[in-house]
């Protein structure tokens, strides 16, 4: 949940958030969303809580790859697959050893 700074960031950085969005949609990636960039930017770049200037954030949000976000993405898949029990990887890693 943001809280009302977060928030108001948001806001700030929607021009460069919406032109991220706009590239990854170029290249071809249709289930791109705006607040999927947010939460991966939060997660990776931005996690250690330091604080940042306006054109920092800009050029995070401007820089990050494709590869960045497909890999973050991915990422959440598995834990979110791991706590719903529904880790058929797992399970298979476990038959084969």
């Amino acid at each position: 949940m943001e809280n009302e700074k977060q928030k108001e960031l948001r806001e700030l950085l929607m021009p460069a958030l919406q032109c991220k969005y706009d590239e990854f949609r170029l290249l071809g990636y249709e289930q791109v969303t705006i607040d999927q960039i947010w939460e991966c930017l939060a997660k990776k770049k931005w996690k250690n809580g330091e604080e940042k200037k306006l054109y920092e954030l800009v050029n995070d949000i401007l820089s990050l790859q494709i590869g960045e976000y497909m890999s973050f993405i991915t990422m959440q898949s598995y834990k979110e697959q791991r706590l719903a029990g529904d880790d058929d990887l797992e399970a298979m890693l476990e038959e084969l050893l």
